[in-house]
């Protein structure tokens, strides 16, 4: 009986415990990069096996491989699909490891890691959608949504919308799956930092964080930095990240002779130290696919301001911030206006911002409904 117990067990344990690989070649870190690190530690937790396909070099692997989990790295390019070479060396990957399901993240991972996962008989193929922007209606996109991927998940339901922009002839709207991204709440709040600098009550800090890219927009704030200073607002707009926009973003703070009231400062391990010395978090984005920024700074009890664009309605109450419309400086500027003349409102949107994402954003209930995703498929 004894050893029939055990049999069983191990052969229940075989068939739920899957084999894991979350495929996403972006160098930089970001939202992306964050949520499958987050999910492959989760899974490895909860005894799944796990193994992450990266770029030489990238932030993701880095902190994969000082997570203890498995990494193998390729050069991906548009046309790499096209290379047998780097298709049969991805196929041995996937049946070496015997990778049940496979996690893909940017267009060119879904090309070539998805039709390689396809040839090398990959059960489950999941292109994870992270970016609120339409998808083209072309041969080559459909060939990969309905005859490659047996699944997509999104993070939001703008980008549910906008891989359906074109009509569901380009995938059936019943594969797609969404589900937001959550964060580790408590190990969050629990998290050591030094900010960047002690509060000043006599002036507002105004935060705002991520790639200095186009995407982000954070050009946006010269402007709005110039109308601040024409209403005799004290302030300082501290921006953290790095990007290709960065020099450009320089030039156009000295030119307009903002020096006094920009700090740029670079990538930050720990985005608290920016978030818990600010007074009020700005995101220009012109569109996000899920904001983690707005998680973090709403759990810093920070009252957000953004475009009313994308995921961002799902993820600012109308109690924790404002929305306002895309590049109206005047709009953008009033509610910062608002918010320095009002300082018992502010705190009060920031602690109802932390009420609200503490509530929908818990990664111990998100990840799970991922979890229970992945593996039923």
């Amino acid at each position: 009986m004894i050893l029939f117990a055990l049999l069983y067990t191990y052969l229940l344990y075989l068939l739920i415990l899957k084999s894991f690989c979350f495929f996403n070649t972006v160098n930089e870190w970001g939202g992306g990069e964050r949520w499958h690190l987050d999910i492959a530690l989760y899974l490895r937790e909860k005894g799944h096996r796990v193994m992450i396909i990266t770029l030489p070099g990238a932030v993701l692997g880095n902190r994969a491989e000082a997570e203890g989990i498995p990494v193998f790295y390729i050069v991906l390019k548009n046309l790499s699909v096209l290379n047998p070479f780097v298709l049969t060396k991805l196929v041995k990957v996937f049946q070496s490891q015997k990778i049940d399901t496979l996690v893909l993240n940017l267009s060119r991972d879904l090309k070539c890691g998805g039709i390689a996962a396809k040839l090398a008989g990959v059960k489950n193929i999941i292109f994870r959608r992270g970016s609120d922007r339409n998808v083209r209606n072309y041969f080559i996109n459909r060939y990969l949504y309905q005859k490659v991927v047996t699944g997509i998940l999104t993070n939001s339901q703008a980008t549910k919308r906008a891989i359906l922009s074109n009509g569901s002839s380009l995938v059936d709207p019943n594969k797609i799956k969404v589900i937001p991204n959550g964060i580790e709440i408590q190990g969050f709040l629990d998290k050591g930092f030094e900010p960047i600098q002690p509060k000043d009550k006599s002036s507002m800090v105004l935060g705002a964080l991520g790639r200095l890219e186009p995407q982000k927009n954070f050009e946006f704030l010269i402007p709005v930095a110039l109308a601040l200073k024409k209403k005799g607002i004290p302030f300082e707009i501290l921006i953290g990240g790095k990007g290709a926009q960065e020099s450009l973003l320089k030039f156009a703070v000295e030119e307009n002779q903002l020096e006094e009231q920009f700090r740029f400062l670079g990538f930050l391990d720990n985005p608290k130290r920016l978030l818990m010395s600010s007074d009020v978090f700005l995101l220009p984005s012109l569109w996000e696919g899920f904001g983690y920024v707005i998680v973090e700074a709403s759990l810093c009890e920070l009252p957000v301001i953004a475009f009313d664009v994308s995921s961002n309605r799902e993820v600012i109450s109308e109690a924790s911030g404002f929305l306002t419309p895309p590049n109206d400086v005047r709009a953008f500027c009033d509610k910062i206006a608002y918010l320095y003349d009002q300082p018992d409102k502010r705190k009060a949107m920031g602690k109802a911002g932390k009420s609200f994402v503490s509530d929908q954003f818990d990664s111990k209930k998100i990840f799970e409904r991922i979890e229970t995703y992945l593996v039923g498929q």
